[in-house]
């Protein structure tokens, strides 16, 4: 996170009457460490958007402002493992989820087709 983008959370800290102590405490880390947070070049997405939420504005407005795609696809990059794997979890769950509710609705319609006289679901 460069000086700027910084400069930008604390006047939105200010501006939303809101202060670091709030924002380490949200985050869950020591209020001493909020600034080095801050100016951390490595401050993940989830991080970001926890820090977007409380402050009330959209993510992007948060974001550096990036010159080339270079840029951009390096802080890519630098997005901590933990959270590619949430990420990666989450999207399985949801095609498991969406296989489990296709087979759901196949019982249901086979026990229709099949059992009429004990199908109460249609």
């Amino acid at each position: 996170m460069s000086e700027l983008q910084k400069n930008t959370i604390e006047s939105l800290l200010k501006e939303k009457k809101r202060t670091k102590r709030d924002l380490a405490k949200l985050l869950d880390i020591k209020e001493n460490s909020i600034n080095r947070l801050l100016k951390s070049s490595n401050i993940t997405l989830l991080k970001l958007g926890i820090i977007a939420d409380f402050l009330e504005v959209d993510i992007v407005d948060l974001l550096p402002k990036k010159e080339s795609a270079q840029d951009l696809l390096e802080d890519y990059q630098r997005i901590d493992s933990s959270e590619m794997t949430n990420q990666l979890a989450i999207t399985n769950l949801s095609e498991a989820l969406n296989r489990n509710s296709k087979t759901i609705e196949n019982l249901i319609r086979f026990i229709s087709e099949n059992f009429p006289e004990r199908s109460s679901v249609n």
